[in-house]
Parts: structure tokens; C-alpha cells; sequence
């Protein structure tokens, strides 16, 4: 469910910037994400000395379903990849297509199959820091292709961090984390409508 105008302008008015500006603006996800990636060192990890910023294979594992296969299989996370993206559409950011157009000897290679909207696979992909997202945005270069499946499902282990920030359809949401216990969250191929259930 979508947060109504008046539960969004708190989160604008946080920000330090005149609201009708950003209203009226089309730049306003772009001003208040780029803030966000700038103070969470998106775009200045390749400078920073902390592994734990690096990279999410130290608190990430990830699982997929392969076509027709019902067993899961580890997939390793790169150790470059700071955000993680799964897409069932060839489509993502207002239209564009971090998974590229591939040829047929690199989908041959990788055990991939063309991306079809209709295909009933989702396609995983990483970003690994803000200037390689920029470059993926703008379709310069394709994204570092992880996986083709038909299901996901991540395990993220907290540690010292409180909350994993996600997104599902363009809404973010912060998934509270156990220091002691790992969280999963699996993603799914389902006849009906998504729904969030709370777990407890």
C-alpha cells in the first residue's frame, strides 16, 4: 500500500527542502536518493578501508530455483556487489534494462536464457557502488549478471547491523534485523497477489 500524500510530505519536509519544489519537481526521487547514497558512501566505497562496507557477501547468502528444478542451489554474491536487484520484467528504473541485451554466446556460456517478460524467471543482478549504478542507469554498461531463477531466497545475517533496507515495486522498507538470528526473505513466482506477512 502506498503511504498517502500527507504520511509522504514528513519524510520530504526531513529532507531541508521546500516542498513545493519538490512537488512540483521531477527531480525530487533523484535529489533525495542521491542525498541518501552520498552520506551511506554508495558512491566513495572503492576509497573506504572497512570491509564490512565493501560488500554484501559477508552478510548475505543467497539461494536460488532453477527452471525446472525444485531443489535449492547456493549462488555466491560477488564480492563487489553492494545492492543486490531482481527483476521479472526486462524493465527497471522508468524503462531501462540493467540486464542488457546479451548475445548468444555469452547467455550459452552462463547457462542463461533470453530475458522474456513472460518467461517466469526472475533475473538477479548486483550493482557494485554508485558509479557503476550510474553507468548501468544510463545503459552504458549491463549490470554483474548473479543468477536466472524461478525462485530466491535471501538469508541475511545482521551482526551488528539493525535493519537491511529493501525495496519491493519502488517502495522501500526497512527489514528489521536479529543480531543473534539470521532473516530470510524468499521471493517467488505466485498466482495471486503479493502479500507482506509478518512473520511472528
Amino acid at each position: 500500500m502506498r503511504p498517502s500524500r500527507e504520511e509522504r510530505i514528513p519524510f520530504y519536509s526531513s529532507s531541508e527542502l521546500h516542498i513545493s519544489i519538490l512537488e512540483n519537481s521531477s527531480l525530487k526521487a533523484l535529489i533525495i536518493y542521491s542525498g541518501y547514497s552520498c552520506t551511506q558512501g554508495w558512491f566513495f566505497t572503492p576509497c573506504t578501508s572497512d570491509p564490512g562496507l565493501r560488500g554484501l557477501k559477508n552478510i548475505l547468502r543467497m539461494h536460488v530455483k532453477k527452471i525446472n528444478c525444485s531443489e535449492w542451489e547456493q549462488v555466491l554474491v560477488p564480492t563487489s556487489v553492494r545492492a543486490i536487484v531482481a527483476l521479472n520484467l526486462h524493465s527497471y528504473g522508468s524503462g531501462r534494462n540493467p540486464w542488457g541485451n546479451l548475445t548468444p554466446e555469452y547467455l550459452e556460456k552462463r547457462g542463461f536464457i533470453e530475458a522474456q517478460f513472460d518467461d517466469g524467471l526472475l533475473e538477479i543482478f548486483g550493482l557494485k557502488q554508485g558509479w557503476h549504478a550510474t553507468f548501468v542507469m544510463s545503459e552504458l554498461i549491463s549490470a554483474k549478471h548473479i543468477a536466472q531463477a524461478t525462485a530466491i531466497r535471501l538469508e541475511v545475517r545482521g551482526g551488528e547491523w539493525k535493519d537491511a533496507f529493501m525495496q519491493m515495486d519502488g517502495e522501500p522498507w526497512k527489514q528489521p534485523m536479529s543480531k543473534d538470528f539470521s532473516t530470510f526473505v524468499e521471493i517467488k513466482r505466485e498466482p495471486f497477489q503479493s502479500i507482506m506477512i509478518n512473520g511472528e
